[in-house]
């Protein structure tokens, strides 16, 4: 509580007034009990009928000072709360797009999506079972203290099954925690589950394997079904415990109280004042299971939450902005390694403004390692990467990015229109502008949809065929104008038709901006200024098309296998 309260440092005297507001509120509440056994004892049975209406009118003075004093407060600290929600979730949203791969790498979707939701029972802990636990402890031994005046002999006796009620609550407090830290642990990969199950779900109907998939969600079900039922059943033995130990309390108070009445040790207005005020010696007990719940799910939820906050990105940002157009690159003596294997070894590479250059090997040879750290998602482990005569590392990372122009092998498009998903990086673009891109990619198949640019796909693009997620990918990044075009095997999903319009407008592109072209096939790259030929992170070999040709090595041995049936 203490770390939610310093996190919003600004309006911590704000909670607790808003909190003093509402607890006090409810302790006024204990005179109006104390007031009737006056009105018993002196104005009916004493006969001072006198003083009965100026105490009754006491009595509503308090109750709707109280009330008001109360409401105000809840609804003040629910504001509070609100805010405090999304203060957290904005924090939260931020710290995720600071974190580089390696954090989504070992943390999967479903878990790190749960830790929003835990915003709720922040919210909820912070508003309702603080002031709810602050008013139960000042009622409490309010009540206990004015009980204790009235009668010493008789509080003790009825206070005897307390600690018995103290110690099932220790107990629950204890055993019910690590229910509760398993359930949300599980929870996180049961959503997981459910996510890739989703994502994947035209490979599940590709293998036709829904059946076994289906099982295996029944039996993960199961799973949840039996720790929830577990907690719950825990939860059931409390209630049933307390609820018998308080009303044990009241058969005391009746039982005894009555014989004190009699005998002459106790009034009639003082026994009624016991009725009333053991209410508050017993809601206490009655409401632990309930404010118990939400401390623990409170607990774990702000440890996830603390947990994603204090993640630092191992990527660290720099302090310049990379402001040069058609920037000058240099890789000297790079390596690159993956847990304790280098996909990387001391790779050199020269980027002039405006020219092309092309990586070209076999799958897991380094090439798109290169562009990975060209947009900082990894960093060297060896050598250094210049721009302009500065090292990479100190630039911002967002100005770069912006400079860059990466088209990914596995584009991702948003479940929007065509038309927002070509703007995605160029808000300012115009309807012609979009439809120019557009056709610049050789994505002319928007037009004949539906709603043309206007037309609405799927999450991921799950509406489009692999070339045509490529080629609108391509428009988009194409629209940023960027100053170096990395284009990451593009054209692995296209048809040969289309291949081939696809490298001829990009090598036909009139923009300044210099391209670093990611492929497998000859044919994207032999329009380049220098083609590198990679093997197993290594340079084998550097040159354009003609002068590789000629050197007969293993971009010649690539060339002869590619030609076969295709005119390159």
């Amino acid at each position: 509580m203490k770390w939610v309260l310093n996190f919003d440092r600004e309006n911590k005297l704000k909670y607790f007034l808003y909190n003093f507001m509402i607890v006090f509120g409810d302790v006024l509440m204990i005179f109006p009990a104390i007031l009737v056994g006056k009105i018993v004892d002196e104005g009916l049975i004493g006969g001072n009928r006198s003083i009965i209406l100026p105490i009754a009118i006491t009595t509503v003075i308090i109750v709707i000072f109280g009330t008001i004093l109360a409401y105000f407060g809840v609804v003040l600290i629910d504001s509070w709360g609100f805010r405090l929600a999304q203060k957290l979730r904005t924090s939260m949203y931020k710290k995720l797009n600071s974190l580089d791969s390696s954090f989504y790498n070992k943390n999967p979707l479903g878990e790190v999506t749960t830790i929003f939701y835990d915003t709720y029972k922040i919210r909820i802990n912070m508003c309702f079972t603080v002031k709810t636990v602050l008013a139960a402890i000042l009622r409490f031994f309010g009540a206990l203290a004015y009980c204790f005046i009235i009668s010493p002999k008789l509080t003790l006796i009825i206070m005897i099954p307390l600690p018995i009620l103290f110690y099932f609550s220790n107990r629950y407090i204890k055993t019910s925690k690590k229910n509760y830290q398993d359930k949300r642990e599980y929870l996180a990969d049961f959503n997981n589950y459910i996510q890739e199950n989703i994502d994947s779900n035209r490979l599940v109907k590709n293998f036709g394997t829904e059946k076994e998939e289906i099982k295996k969600f029944k039996k993960k079900n199961r799973i949840l079904k039996n720790k929830n039922l577990n907690i719950q059943y825990k939860f059931i033995n409390y209630i049933v415990t307390t609820v018998s130990l308080n009303e044990l309390i009241g058969a005391f108070l009746v039982f005894f109280g009555f014989l004190f009445v009699m005998n002459g040790e106790l009034t009639m207005g003082q026994w009624l004042v016991f009725d009333s005020l053991i209410l508050y010696l017993k809601t206490p007990f009655e409401n632990a299971s309930t404010l118990l719940d939400n401390w623990q799910n409170f607990s774990v939820a702000l440890k996830k939450i603390r947990w994603l906050l204090d993640q630092e990105p191992k990527i660290k940002d720099g302090h310049l902005t990379l402001k040069s157009k058609n920037p000058e690159i240099e890789f000297k003596n790079v390596w690159l390694k993956y847990d304790k294997t280098y996909v990387l070894k001391d790779f050199n590479m020269h980027i002039n403004p405006g020219k092309t250059y092309a990586l070209i090997g076999l799958i897991g040879s380094g090439k798109s390692s290169i562009a990975r750290l060209l947009l900082r998602l990894e960093d060297v482990s060896k050598g250094k990467i210049l721009i302009d005569g500065i090292n990479i590392k100190e630039y911002k990372i967002n100005s770069l990015r912006k400079v860059f122009g990466y088209v990914s092998q596995t584009p991702f498009l948003f479940s929007d229109t065509i038309k927002e998903n070509v703007r995605f990086g160029n808000n300012k673009l115009t309807n012609k502008d979009v439809i120019k891109y557009i056709k610049l990619a050789k994505a002319d198949y928007v037009f004949n949809l539906k709603n043309g640019i206007n037309e609405v796909i799927g999450e991921g693009g799950v509406d489009l065929s692999g070339g045509e997620k490529q080629r609108l990918s391509l428009a988009r990044t194409l629209a940023t104008n960027p100053e170096l075009l990395i284009l990451d095997d593009i054209t692995s999903a296209l048809d040969f038709e289309t291949e081939l319009e696809v490298t001829k407008n990009i090598n036909d592109l009139n923009q300044a901006s210099s391209k670093l072209i990611i492929a497998q096939k000859i044919l994207s790259v032999k329009e380049a200024d220098e083609i590198i030929v990679m093997e197993k992170g290594e340079v084998k070999e550097r040159g354009t098309h003609e002068s590789l040709l000629k050197k007969k090595g293993i971009y010649k041995e690539i060339y002869d296998i590619q030609k076969r049936g295709i005119k390159l």
